[in-house]
């Protein structure tokens, strides 16, 4: 995709009519998904608060605008029918807040989910052409890695990727076992790695020991659930959605592959720079061209995560979609592109939003779930 170079053209090319072509040489929408994404701009537009941020009428942590306003604007970014002044006053809400928290020594401290709004705020500020901005907060995200600086052992596989720490993840003296919010997982990672990429960072590769800890991947010793998908977190059999798997011959716990963990996973190794060919990016399809349909979130989830499974569902939409090119133009991909694209217009709502029916995750928060599901539509 050809990425807009100012902030003018950014907001030109976003104002343009649906079914308008989206970039040089891109497919328009079809006729359907022009009008939903007609239809969820408007819908997101009319929640932006006066001030050019959006927040939450359902969730308190959300109220601030630092939550929201950046995943929202990284969602209307590529939507060829936004209206570019609500698209402009909540760039130019989220260029006040920037400068706010540049000023601050730690600047983390005000944000409650600062490696979110670093991430989504870095690619917006890229897409604009602003390269200062987007360079802070891939410099804050870069902070929020984790590293041997930070007291992790220097052979410690977590090194290179990112947790849900809200600030400089630390290991305490003598600690182990990191805590749940220390402890790195892959949906921080990829939001790590988009960042950065975005504002042209170069060191990504350091994030693999990780992803590996996360793919069901044969090694030496093969086990039945070395199918090649990925899963949340090593050793976490509450934060791995789709629940334990068994145990391989060692006795070690091992967990069920999904599509939204799989999907991370794809895009974390192609930002590290593996390619079609190598044997993980290869393993990691396979497993999505085996399992992945359209909206449905695939995998072999155990029996009682039934509400686990439904609470990701427009997360794993947008990245399910974001993967497909990867793909190339496979027939699979083709296929599961209209078939994610059905699905969407179908559970659209009247007003243009999407609702999820499920709290974990915030996606019944329908400005969260709208943000995803127009990505994906995209």
């Amino acid at each position: 995709m050809v990425m807009p170079q100012t902030r003018r053209e950014f907001l030109a090319r976003a104002a343009a009519p649906c079914g308008g072509a989206l970039t040089r040489g891109a497919e328009p929408p079809r006729t359907g998904s022009a009008d939903a994404l007609r239809a969820a701009v408007a819908f997101l537009a009319a929640r932006q608060s006066r001030d050019g941020a959006w927040r939450s009428a359902r969730y308190g942590a959300f109220q601030e605008g630092d939550a929201l306003t950046p995943l929202v604007l990284w969602a209307l970014a590529g939507a060829p029918c936004a209206d570019a002044e609500p698209l402009a006053r909540g760039v130019r809400w989220l260029e006040r807040l920037t400068d706010t928290q540049s000023a601050r020594r730690e600047p983390w401290a005000e944000l409650r989910y600062p490696l979110f709004t670093a991430s989504y705020a870095a690619q917006v500020f890229a897409k604009t052409g602003d390269a200062r901005r987007a360079s802070f907060w891939a410099d804050l995200v870069e902070r929020l890695r984790i590293t041997p600086s930070r007291g992790w052992p220097a052979d410690a596989a977590a090194c290179g990727a990112w947790s849900d720490a809200p600030m400089p993840p630390r290991l305490p003296p003598g600690v182990s076992t990191p805590p749940d919010m220390l402890a790195p997982n892959i949906s921080a990672t990829v939001l790590g790695l988009a960042a950065l990429s975005a504002a042209g960072r170069r060191d990504l590769a350091a994030a693999l020991p990780f992803l590996a800890q996360c793919q069901n991947f044969p090694d030496a010793l093969v086990a039945s659930s070395d199918d090649g998908g990925f899963y949340f977190a090593p050793a976490d059999p509450v934060r791995n959605k789709a629940g334990v798997s068994g145990h391989d011959a060692t006795g070690r716990e091992r967990y069920h592959s999904y599509g939204s963990a799989t999907c991370d996973g794809v895009l974390a190794l192609h930002a590290c720079g593996c390619g079609a060919d190598d044997p993980r990016m290869r393993a990691a399809l396979g497993w999505l061209g085996r399992n992945a349909a359209g909206m449905r979130h695939s995998g072999s989830w155990a029996a009682d995560r039934g509400d686990e499974r439904e609470s990701l569902r427009y997360y794993h939409a947008q990245a399910f979609a974001t993967v497909l090119p990867i793909a190339a133009a496979s027939p699979w991909a083709v296929a599961q592109r209209r078939v994610l694209t059905a699905d969407l217009l179908a559970c659209q709502g009247r007003d243009g939003s999407w609702t999820g029916e499920c709290p974990d995750s915030f996606e019944d928060d329908p400005i969260v779930a709208t943000a995803f599901a127009v990505r994906a539509l995209l």
